[in-house]
């Protein structure tokens, strides 16, 4: 292989690797595009979305030693959105309703 193979092929490796841990930290945008930037509409309760979504960037010991209101909650999961976690409003409301139950 020439040098200038060996890059290319290091530079397709690389646009991979990030692709891969961009979709692995919940910042693709394929679910959201799909449904006119909100993610599709799912019947999981508070507990599975917590589960499946926020555990994408951080494990649950961050969720369940922390003690909020209703209000903190909101505050918190519409960060993580912003931070490119994927949940449309009825994923947000759910998940929220579920936090400040669980954890108040």
């Amino acid at each position: 292989m020439n040098k200038r193979t060996t890059s290319l092929i290091s530079i397709l490796l690389l646009v991979l690797l990030v692709g891969a841990f961009l979709a692995a930290c919940g910042t693709s945008q394929t679910p959201a595009a799909s449904t006119g930037g909100q993610p599709a509409t799912t019947t999981l309760d508070g507990q599975a979305l917590l589960q499946e979504r926020c555990t994408v960037c951080h494990n649950l010991d961050r969720v369940t030693s922390a003690h909020k209101t209703t209000d903190q909650w909101t505050a918190t999961v519409e960060k993580m959105v912003g931070n490119g976690a994927q949940l449309n409003a009825q994923e947000k409301q759910t998940l929220v309703d579920y936090l400040a139950q669980t954890y108040p």
